[in-house]
């Protein structure tokens, strides 16, 4: 016989079907792994600036930066600067923001991640890439506001006098002698 050789697979339905779903599944799996660890496979269209705070508490890289709780890009990286805590973070182009914009850390819920909350300003210029955030408000210290919440707000945030004498109540019932 004058020929090649051929081989002929003979697959049935149902092996067709289990190898299909495999594939998905594996697809799935490696979309969820990308996506989980931040990875991404077509970088946005995004521009970066900067912004200066004197404590950024626990935030980290890849913290959301959000406007009315509406994620417009991601902190891209944080480092020491000048004895500042300075936040690159990348925006979304499509978000212009005005030059006097306030950037401050906040946090999702009582004890949730930190994240970067920006709030526009009015002004007519508009940041652009590499300019840097001027208005800038810290991360809020837990232990600064349970002590302040206990202790009163004219209490020292740190390093003050605890033994500082209490004044009286201005509305105490006056003793037998202090009366003519």
């Amino acid at each position: 016989m004058k020929g090649k050789d051929h081989i002929v697979f003979d697959y049935s339905r149902a092996e067709i079907v289990t190898g299909a779903f495999l594939m998905l599944g594996l697809a799935v799996l490696g979309y969820l792994c990308i996506s989980i660890g931040g990875l991404r496979i077509f970088a946005p269209d995004a521009y970066q600036v900067s912004a200066r705070f004197s404590n950024v508490g626990d935030l980290k890289e890849r913290a959301p930066v959000k406007i009315a709780g509406v994620t417009i890009g991601r902190v891209e990286s944080i480092r020491l600067a000048d004895y500042y805590g300075e936040a690159k973070l990348s925006l979304f182009r499509s978000v212009v923001l005005a030059k006097d914009t306030m950037a401050s850390i906040a946090t999702a819920g009582l004890l949730g991640d930190s994240y970067v909350s920006l709030s526009p300003g009015g002004a007519d210029a508009s940041l652009r890439a590499g300019d840097r955030i001027t208005h800038t408000e810290p991360a809020w210290n837990m232990a600064d506001i349970i002590g302040r919440t206990a202790f009163g707000s004219a209490a020292p945030a740190s390093g003050g006098d605890s033994a500082a004498p209490v004044p009286a109540p201005t509305n105490a019932p006056k003793k037998k002698e202090d009366t003519p």
